[in-house]
């Protein structure tokens, strides 16, 4: 039985007289400890020797972990090299000089530099889907004669006669399926699912290549509002955190601080995790305590407030950008202008019991579901998508709240009965 190699190996430096052929991890951890305590002297051969031989350390490769100790001993040796490297340009006459102390404070505060240019991204980028699945939801029941780009709540504004209904829609939501299948299959596998489970085992220091780069981000971005479009029983809720953590990585990757130093990845990755929950529901500090509970194994405090810091900034910007044209960062919002009454806490036992039992039938036979797919439909995906979209439209298109689209119908639902009622029905 052969034993796989480790995902950090050292690789060998090149003959000296002096020096021998390789070095090991053990020799070099104690040798950055001792030049960090000031026992060895940082100039000598050795110590540029050991520099060396951390700059030729191979790439982590797909499906190993990052080493948390070598990546910190690294971090401290960029800035003690950067530090040597603009001693002579930032010091004059035996002083510190002004540039020193910009280069300093940038350094210091590259973090919050970073945080606050993925927030915008996000920020963007959830407004983005935020509209274009509110029209592709609209466009496979009909289209505005009057401007085609214009959803039907814009379209109308009172006047039915300007928005022309469609039929066959069950052809639509196929071919959106379709489409968004397609692209995942094509270019990127990744992007199917939510991506929360494979980023909560990225986030803990296992690596993935290409899980969280840019063809995953584009696919993503472009395939989720198709999805949701076709009628499956998906949201958007999930896949945010996937595209958010996407978002943090191609632009983290810019910053050389980050890109050469997988540990300071990862706080970035924890921090767009938060982002992603915040766009998603209109709550950054319910983004920050996901982020805290169940994404990140290791969050200190200063990730913790960059966290909050990057899901401010994605909401912020989602808010000034109003996708929905009501000055909220959510579809539809939940108001009450009175008080529940007593007798009501059994009715609420009631569903809380069968919320559990439900849970737990979903849950077991989700499992099963997923054994048999596995199993049987893994060379037909995109076929199998197209299928369930059509099985889907034809058992909802009956009804007219399951025909439009699940967060409309869940915003009619909690409308209070009083005042202007579109649907008289639901409250007889």
């Amino acid at each position: 039985m052969t034993r796989r190699p480790s995902a950090i190996s050292i690789a060998p430096i090149s003959p000296r007289p002096s020096l021998a052929p390789t070095l090991s991890a053990r020799s070099i951890n104690r040798r950055l400890s001792a030049i960090e305590h000031g026992t060895e002297d940082p100039n000598t051969p050795a110590e540029h020797a050991i520099t060396e031989e951390i700059n030729e350390i191979k790439r982590y490769e797909d499906f190993t972990t990052i080493d948390w100790v070598q990546d910190a001993a690294h971090e401290q040796l960029r800035r003690k090299a950067r530090r040597q490297e603009k001693a002579g340009f930032f010091e004059r006459e035996g002083g510190i000089g002004w540039r020193r102390k910009l280069w300093e404070s940038y350094d210091a505060g590259q973090g919050w530099i970073v945080v606050s240019i993925i927030g915008a991204a996000i920020g963007l980028n959830a407004a983005f889907l935020n509209i274009v699945t509110e029209w592709l939801s609209d466009i496979k029941l009909g289209y505005c004669t009057t401007a085609f780009y214009l959803n039907e709540q814009f379209c109308c504004w009172g006047a039915e006669e300007e928005f022309r209904l469609l039929t066959g829609t069950d052809r639509w939501k196929i071919l959106f399926a379709f489409i968004s299948a397609q692209l995942v299959r094509s270019f990127a596998p990744y992007a199917a699912g939510s991506g929360i489970s494979e980023i909560k085992c990225i986030i803990a220091g296992f690596v993935m290549q290409g899980f969280l780069g840019f063809w995953t981000l584009l696919i993503k971005s472009i395939g989720l509002p198709l999805a949701i479009a076709s009628g499956l029983s998906v949201g958007k809720e999930g896949p945010s955190v996937h595209y958010a953590v996407c978002t943090g990585n191609v632009i983290a990757q810019l910053f050389d601080k980050y890109k050469r130093n997988a540990a300071k990845m990862r706080e970035i990755l924890s921090a767009t995790a938060a982002a992603g929950v915040a766009v998603a529901f209109g709550s950054p500090i319910g983004g920050v305590l996901f982020s805290l509970e169940e994404m990140s194994n290791y969050f200190p405090l200063k990730t913790m407030w960059r966290s909050y810091f990057c899901a401010l900034v994605a909401t912020a910007v989602l808010a000034g950008l109003n996708p929905f044209r009501t000055g909220a960062l959510v579809m539809f919002q939940v108001k009450y202008d009175r008080d529940w009454h007593f007798f009501e806490i059994v009715f609420y036992i009631i569903i809380g019991i069968f919320g559990g039992l439900y849970g737990s039938f979903v849950m077991k036979w989700n499992l099963r579901a997923q054994a048999f797919r596995k199993k049987y439909l893994t060379k037909y995906a995109v076929l199998e998508a197209c299928l369930l979209a059509g099985f889907t439209a034809i058992v909802c298109y009956p009804n007219m709240f399951l025909r439009i689209d699940m967060t409309e119908a869940m915003e009619i639902l909690f409308r209070e009965c009083e005042g202007e009622v579109v649907h008289e029905e639901l409250c007889e």
